[in-house]
């Protein structure tokens, strides 16, 4: 640290001046401590490990850990923002200060974090020359994600895909929530605030460049041909940063907090398109988005049915001719037609079980018994409140305005119905946003025509899940895909389903995941 008088940086407004001052000097006690301490250690190794080459650095982490022992350590506790007692440009000579005055608690890893999995937020970041960062003018940094450094070039480590987890998930868990990290730039030339050290300090140092807002992240081939993390980072002004939360965020609980208002309809939210269905649906489906946006969904037709090819679709020959809404699942040929003879549906006209992998055959137009039938849940439509929101990043989603609860019926994935050698599909079918591919060479192509199912987001931990429901025809090659609640779902809660559910996507090319859950594995389809 830089051996000057201390100046004020933007804090809380409760702290005074007197507390500021106190708590820098207690943070320079622990750097003359440690300096003197680690030292003393290494001269001691000197004379008793003469061939040992890592003297310096068994001393310094001998040093941090008996100072922490003593409890001797500065801000042990994680924290967003900036440090109590370290001021933007402070230098210091080795990674080990960083950890002992609690700039970013980590001996070795360039990415420091709090909290676990989806609650994770990064806290600090170290850039040095190990992986290819960039700084440009500006104060714009491009920073490389952590895991299997992709510079390494020996047999026994070579490099690998890097994992959206750890420092990974952190780091874009706080884009995604937009929360600062503080950023410690490894810099060349030596640190001239410790004599006692001058035949063995290295050619560089580490400086305090301040607070960094995650604006952008980007997964790309690496010098070796391995993916690789990018995370576009800009400095934030010290006007700026004063806005940013100091406090502790103690894990699971508070980033929970945040999440869950992040998926309410906030008061900011303005309704661009109060009825995007045009009145087919029971309850009209609004488009919202916050004030500072004005995009609206590019015009596409909204269909409540599935549009097939008439030499494609077979219809119904046949059904059941019970009397009595089919409660008597013995009788009803239509029951029978499912796994085990059983009826999918409880008397609450929800799944009985909602993991359960099958096929659904309902009640349909062919049968005798009347619209109550138990039987006939997902033909009958939308039965929630839903609304289209643009999401902080992965573009527009779609969330329920009421509670859900498990086993209900959410809605049918709705486009036409279009075959790869058809002209609507072209060539290549994926080159569609909104093309989702049941197998068989079929794919729904919801770009043209289609419903709210074209706007649901994929997650690696769903709370929907798919089923293939037949009713209306006897083709098993082209069933209906329907979307049910996997657990209850609360309002204000956005709703997603697993694209690896079946043989592609109805939504986005991007094979990155941005759903934040615990179980991501950083790509939409495995």
């Amino acid at each position: 640290m830089k051996n000057e008088e201390w100046s004020p940086y933007i804090t809380s407004s409760d702290k005074t001046l007197k507390e500021k001052t106190l708590k820098r000097q207690k943070v320079n006690k622990a750097l003359s401590i440690f300096r003197g301490l680690s030292h003393k250690l290494y001269c001691e190794y000197k004379l008793s490990e003469v061939k040992n080459f890592n003297l310096k650095t068994k001393a310094l982490t001998e040093a941090a850990m008996i100072m922490k022992e003593k409890h001797q350590w500065e801000n042990t506790w994680k924290r967003l923002g900036h440090v109590d007692g370290i001021e933007v440009g402070d230098h210091f000579q080795y990674r080990a200060e960083l950890v002992v005055i609690g700039l970013h608690q980590q001996f070795r890893n360039g990415i420091d974090f709090l909290g676990k999995g989806e609650f994770s937020l990064a806290t600090s970041i170290v850039v040095t020359h190990r992986y290819d960062n960039v700084r440009k003018s500006g104060g714009c940094l491009v920073y490389e994600g952590q895991g299997s450094n992709p510079n390494v070039r020996t047999r026994a480590a070579a490099p690998r895909d890097q994992k959206l987890e750890g420092g990974n998930l952190a780091l874009r868990n706080s884009m995604i929530a937009r929360k600062p990290v503080r950023v410690i730039l490894k810099v060349c030339g030596k640190f001239n605030g410790m004599e006692e050290w001058k035949n063995t300090v290295s050619d560089y140092s580490y400086v305090y460049d301040g607070l960094y807002s995650i604006d952008r992240m980007s997964q790309d081939r690496g010098q070796f041909g391995k993916l690789v993390f990018k995370f576009v980072l800009n400095k934030i002004s010290d006007k700026s940063a004063s806005v940013f939360p100091r406090d502790v965020v103690k894990g699971r609980e508070t980033f929970l907090k945040r999440q869950n208002s992040k998926c309410h309809a906030l008061d900011k939210d303005v309704i661009r398109i109060n009825d995007i269905s045009e009145g087919k649906e029971k309850h009209p489906i609004r488009v919202v988005t916050p004030i500072s946006c004005v995009e609206k969904p590019k015009p596409f037709g909204y269909l409540v049915k599935m549009s097939y090819p008439k030499m494609n679709h077979s219809t119904l020959g046949g059904g059941c001719d019970c009397e009595n809404a089919c409660v008597d699942s013995l009788k009803c040929v239509c029951m029978a037609k499912n796994n085990g003879g059983t009826i999918a549906y409880g008397a609450n006209k929800r799944l009985v079980s909602p993991t359960k992998p099958s096929f659904i055959y309902e009640c349909g137009p062919s049968c005798a018994c009347s619209s109550s039938c138990i039987n006939r849940v997902s033909q009958c439509g939308i039965q929630f409140q839903l609304e289209i929101f643009k999401t902080n990043w992965k573009g527009w989603g779609v969330r329920t305005r009421s509670f859900i609860p498990s086993g209900s019926f959410v809605c049918e994935l709705i486009g036409e119905l279009v075959h790869e050698n058809n002209e609507k599909a072209g060539s290549n079918p994926h080159v569609n946003d909104y093309m989702f591919n049941i197998g068989g060479g079929r794919f729904i192509d919801a770009s043209r025509h289609g419903n709210i199912g074209r706007f649901i987001n994929h997650s690696c931990c769903p709370n929907l899940c798919m089923k293939d429901v037949m009713y209306d025809h006897n083709d098993k090659s082209q069933p209906h895909k329907m979307l049910f609640a996997l657990k209850d779902i609360a309002a204000g809660r956005e709703v997603s389903y697993d694209y690896n559910c079946c043989k592609g996507n109805i939504k986005g090319l991007s094979n990155i995941c941005y759903c934040g859950s615990s179980q991501c594995n950083g790509c939409i389809f495995n």
